[in-house]
C-alpha cells in the first residue's frame, strides 16, 4: 500500500509541476505583451464567452468528460511510477 501511495504522491507533484510550468509561462506571456493587449484579450473573451453561455448541461457533461479524461492520465501516470518503483525495487533486492 505504502508503494501505491508514493506513485499516487508522485504523479500528483509531476502533474502540480507540469501546470504550475504552464501558469508560470502565462504570466510571463502577459507580462511581456503589456496591459493593454492583456485587456484586450480579457475584454475580447468575456464578448464571446460570457454575453451568451452555453446551456448548463453542456457545460457540465465537457467538464464531465475533461475530469474523466484527467483522472484516466493520473491513474495511469500513477501506475507507471508505481511498476517502475516496484522494478528498481526487485533490481536492488529489496522486495
Amino acid at each position: 500500500m505504502k508503494r501505491e501511495l508514493i506513485g499516487r504522491f508522485i504523479a500528483a507533484v509531476l502533474i502540480g509541476m507540469l501546470f504550475g510550468s504552464y501558469i508560470h509561462h502565462d504570466y510571463v506571456k502577459w507580462s511581456q505583451r503589456g496591459r493593454e493587449a492583456f485587456i484586450a484579450y480579457q475584454t475580447h473573451r468575456f464578448d464571446r464567452f460570457m454575453l451568451s453561455p452555453h446551456p448548463a448541461i453542456a457545460t457540465v457533461f465537457t467538464f464531465t468528460f475533461l475530469m474523466v479524461i484527467f483522472l484516466g492520465i493520473y491513474e495511469l501516470l500513477a501506475a507507471v511510477l508505481l511498476r517502475m518503483i516496484g522494478s528498481t525495487e526487485l533490481h536492488s533486492g529489496n522486495a
